[in-house]
């Protein structure tokens, strides 16, 4: 089925398909909450500094996720980059199958291996009580011009609403003027809102590794480090991870985030292991639901106040040069 749009701009409401009205005006509700939230979080001089932090509301699925999945088409452009790039979600599955997957294959631009596993996944089958989301790149202008921030020069993964803080430790952090300030950040937002996955894998590079992560995403992330080889460890973000995409979702939302970070060098066979380990949590996902056991906290990662110890399956070879936290 063609692109169509679920995030335009206001001055393209009325040329969009009618079919998708209601999609655009239920996704531009929350770009707008952030950005009034944010406005009072700037004049009363909020800063959530404490690991603790977290929006009020947890949010599941209702009726009118189920509505939205069931109606969304295959492949759907989900909103704009700030150079007008658009940014695309593809199905795979059923729109009714009840469990749902997001994969990201690349947040940072300079990180240019994370797609070519979104290419291997979209040529596999999944069970049919799984649908698969993928969107290739979240961040299209940093991925043309080969760099880690967009196109305002602001890192993405660290200009979500959850521990936002103005301050960065250098310009290749840079946050944002405020919380969900992107328009990248807001389409991711307001799709994942939408959909409300149970699984959101954000790729990364290149410290081999997947994230500790928070209880509730420990048995996808074991899976995971099994078929990938890939060690379970903290993925460090250069102090307190404050405002990434993880954090805000496992915060935000019933389902879990969880972040990979791929080697360096990915080869073709690599990402088709990659992919296939992905197929497994599908797999998986499917057909039963895991419930972790509790573990003790370790202080924030990339997904703030993680549960338990890294457990490692393997030790993770030296890369081959110091890579720039997640």
């Amino acid at each position: 089925m063609g692109e169509s749009n679920v995030m335009a701009m206001p001055e393209r409401r009325s040329v969009m398909p009618m079919a998708l009205k209601r999609f655009s005006s239920r996704l531009v509700i929350p770009s707008l909450l952030v950005m009034m939230v944010s406005a009072v979080f700037i004049t009363a001089g909020f800063e959530p500094t404490q690991a603790s932090s977290a929006p009020v509301l947890v949010r599941g699925v209702t009726s009118d996720v189920l509505a939205w999945r069931h109606a969304a088409p295959a492949t759907l452009t989900i909103g704009h980059s700030v150079a007008g790039r658009s940014m695309v979600a593809r199905r795979q599955g059923l729109p009714d199958a009840p469990k749902v997957i997001v994969l990201i294959g690349q947040m940072h631009g300079d990180e240019p291996r994370g797609p070519d596993v979104v290419r291997e996944v979209r040529r596999l089958a999944f069970p049919p009580s799984v649908q698969v989301w993928t969107i290739s790149t979240m961040n299209p202008d940093g991925s043309a011009a080969h760099t880690r921030v967009n196109a305002h020069r602001v890192d993405l993964n660290r200009n979500f609403p959850f521990m936002w803080k103005a301050n960065a430790s250098s310009a290749t952090y840079f946050p944002g003027l405020h919380a969900a300030s992107e328009p990248e950040t807001q389409t991711i937002m307001s799709f994942l809102n939408e959909l409300r996955p149970d699984l959101v894998v954000s790729l990364h590079q290149a410290f081999r590794a997947i994230d500790l992560g928070p209880a509730k995403a420990r048995p996808w992330i074991e899976i995971l480090s099994a078929r990938t080889h890939l060690p379970i460890k903290d993925v460090p973000c250069n102090g307190i991870c404050r405002g990434t995409m993880t954090g805000w979702y496992n915060a935000t939302f019933v389902g879990a985030a969880m972040t990979v970070e791929l080697p360096r060098k990915v080869s073709a066979k690599q990402a088709q292991i990659y992919a296939r380990a992905v197929r497994s949590v599908a797999v998986a996902l499917g057909t039963q639901v895991p419930q972790p056991s509790p573990t003790p906290l370790l202080s924030p990662s990339s997904t703030p106040s993680p549960n338990g110890s890294p457990t490692p399956s393997v030790t993770p070879a030296p890369p081959s040069a110091s890579p720039v936290a997640s």
